[in-house]
């Protein structure tokens, strides 16, 4: 009997808060408001603006005109009419840039008449770094003829690879690793992805690839710039790709260190 009773008067307390629960109005709880999610989505974007003008200011101070000019010119293809101080301020820096840029051009056009050309190709340090390996000389000391005759070569050398049989020899294939008939096609297949994945997709930009080992192939991105009669270019980006986990990663030019962007 105690047994039950003690089971009724659960039972009772239990109905009786049930129809109390029932009863009580549970407080409305608003909807967030469009106002209040715009305001959101703007506070995040005006962040991601003055974080990448920022990095253009530590790029500068630090020296690295091209990558701070490069930095500049992506901000400033987004659309910033909604963000005029952070436009106004990216426009006067990067024309302060480039006017610096434009006298160090002036200056080495005036001192090497041989050395006139590929001046976009000087300046990659992919490309820099595969010259010096071929020919144990610094790709700014070379003439426009040498460095001419190297490219050529360097593009006959890629398509006899495409072509050639010996690119089919078969490599050993592990479930973490992805395998590629030749350095060629393992370049090819980073340069596809990264244009697509970071949207490269510009006429002005020059893409330097280059496999290091079987894991990495870097790969370098610069915009070419004409004024006041010289040309250079700048860094948009130095990156790496992972062909085992397909990832991409870029250089942080003022730490050096590379972070996951893709």
């Amino acid at each position: 009997m105690k047994k039950w009773t003690r089971l009724v008067t659960f039972l009772t307390i239990g109905a009786t808060l049930a129809a109390c629960s029932d009863n009580a109005q549970e407080p409305e709880v608003e909807p967030e408001t469009e106002q209040a999610k715009t305001t959101e989505t703007e506070a995040t974007v005006n962040n991601d603006y003055q974080t990448r003008l920022d990095q253009a200011k530590a790029q500068y101070d630090a020296s690295k005109l091209d990558e701070a000019a490069g930095t500049l010119s992506l901000l400033l293809k987004e659309d910033l009419t909604d963000y005029p101080d952070i436009q106004s301020e990216a426009e006067t820096l990067l024309e302060e840039v480039n006017l610096t840029q434009a006298e160090q051009a002036k200056k080495v056009a005036g001192t090497s008449s041989d050395k006139i050309e590929y001046q976009t190709e000087r300046q990659s340090s992919v490309l820099g770094e595969e010259y010096l390996a071929a020919t144990g000389k610094s790709i700014e000391d070379a003439t426009d003829e040498e460095l001419g005759n190297w490219l050529a070569e360097k593009e006959k050398k890629a398509e006899t690879e495409t072509n050639s049989e010996e690119t089919t020899t078969e490599k050993t294939e592990t479930k973490e690793q992805k395998t590629f008939a030749s350095d060629k096609e393992a370049e090819d297949y980073a340069f596809n992805q990264s244009v697509d994945r970071l949207k490269l997709n510009n006429e002005n930009y020059s893409i330097f690839v280059d496999r290091t080992d079987d894991q990495w192939v870097s790969i370098e991105v610069r915009e070419t710039v004409k004024q006041d009669g010289v040309e250079w270019s700048n860094l948009i980006g130095l990156y790496r790709y992972d062909l085992q986990t397909d990832s991409i990663e870029k250089m942080d030019s003022v730490t050096g260190e590379y972070q996951t962007v893709e």
